[in-house]
């Protein structure tokens, strides 16, 4: 059955009315819903109540911002927009960020002149930014088009939302015969844990560890990761551009020459030198098996999580080549001489407002599939796994860290499965220097 998506609109509304309606533009180009408030006034209860149901019955939340704050809602102390914001963040809602680029030329009137909104505005650009979540920066109303499609597209193919399906593409009477198997199946798994109780007194006991990934030889991937008690310690080195002082030239897949300057140089050798590859290791060191295994880990924002695979297939891409000489060069934008010895060690981290300016970054920090049983979204990553039985264990791979600055940090792990009533919470100590 195919789906369609329900995209709520959040923005300013004046100063962003061209930019709201080529999201719309680019919603409806994609066949998929937008809904939008600006109709609505959200200065009473009952239109916020009406706003809250929209947001609610949305599959994504588009936030669109650029130079005002807006309209600050007396109770809460601050923008209606913002105040939609937080909302969807509190449903779980996904959301897709994009925040007017600082380069973009503007008429005055779209900027604030309040010094108390303009500070409000700063503030929940950076708490957007710094969410680890997907934010992109758009230059003008079609490059922002372009984005929004360009995310919309993803984020279908991801297809891990609701949706909206054609009553005439359901099969009620199938369905039916699903819940039923469904419910039979939930009373016999019950009905096995009920007895498993009370006869033997039986239960799983689940704990997640974190490894530094290891090759085929079964040796370290990443020489500078190393496992230590309850977690592990990640050692940043900073990037030598002895040889892109002057950026990067290198032939694309038809052998024309581009040229890549120093400062997204830098960007992506950070980003494939210093991504750890690492593996989380799940064992059941209880007397029954596990079933229904679900963990979530949560990721602060000091640690940004990647896919290996995309990492690497960005990294390895050899498309068919249409020159003998094309992709000449293509790896200079990767690796280091590793010949300097000068490195500023002061200099070493960079954070995640300066990498999602290059493209290809932020692409890369976009939600992901490691496999079928490892999803992987901006600052968390859930596993899921039929069971695990007593005595046994099981891993989960595809997975790469990357610090944004140096401290002990924390990945928040949240185990359940059938047979606990409720879920277990642990941390896992991320050490980075």
């Amino acid at each position: 059955m195919e789906k369609k998506y329900q995209f709520f609109i959040s923005s300013t509304y004046e100063d962003l009315k061209e930019e709201r309606n080529k999201a719309i533009q680019a919603i409806l180009t994609m066949n998929q819903f937008p809904i939008g408030m600006e109709m609505f006034s959200a200065a009473d209860d009952d239109q916020w109540k009406i706003i809250k149901e929209a947001i609610d019955s949305s599959d994504f939340y588009i936030l669109i911002l650029g130079n005002r704050y807006g309209s600050i809602e007396e109770t809460t102390g601050i923008s209606y927009t913002e105040k939609e914001f937080d909302y969807a963040v509190e449903k779980k809602i996904p959301v897709l960020a994009f925040i007017v680029d600082s380069s973009v030329n503007m008429t005055a009137d779209k900027f604030e002149t309040d010094p108390q909104k303009i500070a409000k505005l700063n503030v929940f650009k950076e708490k957007v930014k710094q969410s680890g979540r997907y934010v992109k920066f758009w230059k003008n109303v079609d490059n922002l088009e372009t984005l929004i499609s360009q995310s919309i597209s993803k984020a279908v193919i991801r297809g891990n939302r609701p949706g909206w399906v054609r009553t005439t593409d359901f099969d009620i009477d199938k369905s039916y015969a699903e819940i039923l198997r469904l419910t039979e199946r939930v009373h016999t798994l019950e009905a096995l844990n009920s007895d498993l109780r009370i006869e033997n007194n039986r239960k799983p006991i689940l704990t997640v560890d974190v490894y530094p990934d290891l090759d085929e030889d079964g040796k370290p991937i990443e020489q500078d990761a190393e496992a230590i008690e309850n977690g592990i310690h990640l050692n940043v080195h900073s990037i030598d551009m002895a040889d892109a002082e002057n950026g990067i030239d290198y032939k694309d897949m038809t052998g024309k020459l581009v040229h890549v300057d120093k400062e997204e140089v830098k960007l992506m050798r950070h980003v494939y030198e210093n991504s750890f590859p690492v593996y989380f290791h799940v064992q059941n060191t209880g007397d029954a098996r596990a079933t229904g295994v679900r963990v979530k880990l949560s990721f602060p924002n000091e640690l940004l999580v990647l896919s290996t695979e995309e990492l690497l297939e960005y990294r390895e891409e050899e498309p068919l080549r249409f020159s003998q000489d094309a992709y000449e060069g293509w790896n200079m934008r990767f690796e280091s001489p590793n010949q300097s010895d000068t490195l500023n060690e002061d200099n070493k981290f960079i954070g995640i407002d300066e990498l999602t300016t290059v493209d290809d970054i932020a692409n890369l920090l976009d939600p992901a599939e490691s496999n079928e049983a490892v999803s992987i979204f901006p600052g968390e990553v859930l596993y899921e796994r039929e069971e695990v039985k007593h005595k046994d264990s099981d891993f989960f791979r595809g997975i790469c860290i990357l610090p944004t600055s140096a401290g002990k940090f924390k990945i928040g792990c949240d185990i359940i499965c059938n047979e606990f009533p409720d879920s277990t919470h642990n941390e896992i100590v991320v050490e980075v220097s």
